[in-house]
């Protein structure tokens, strides 16, 4: 892993015509692809209130069943995926997994779309 400096800083706003115009291009060059995810503020806190959680890494991901998804995991203070630290606290979901820590279940656009 390249050690990534100041992992909170990363990132920065960008005027609305220019994200829609980028957002625009995308679905316009991939017509049949999910083009966005929602995620609500309860999913995003709870990562980020994760002990020693810098920033969050947002990774395409395929199910078992072939559906693309947005798999999200918290990151620390060098861009590491905090995982190890989590399983160690042995965490189940409610369907059994492990929870890692890490968040799905965003809602896709297309269908779910603004």
């Amino acid at each position: 892993m390249n050690h990534l400096k100041h992992v909170k800083e990363i990132g920065n706003r960008m005027s609305k015509n220019k994200a829609d115009k980028w957002v625009k291009k995308y679905k316009k060059d991939n017509p049949n692809n999910t083009f966005g995810w929602l995620y609500g503020s309860d999913i995003l806190h709870s990562l980020l209130k994760e002990d020693g959680c810098d920033g969050i890494w947002f990774f395409k991901g395929t199910t078992d069943e072939g559906e693309e998804r947005l798999v999200l995991y918290p990151a620390d203070h060098e861009g590491n995926i905090l995982d190890k630290k989590i399983k160690s606290l042995g965490a189940k979901s409610a369907d059994g997994d492990d929870d890692d820590g890490a968040a799905d279940n965003g809602k896709q656009c297309p269908p779910h779309c603004p």
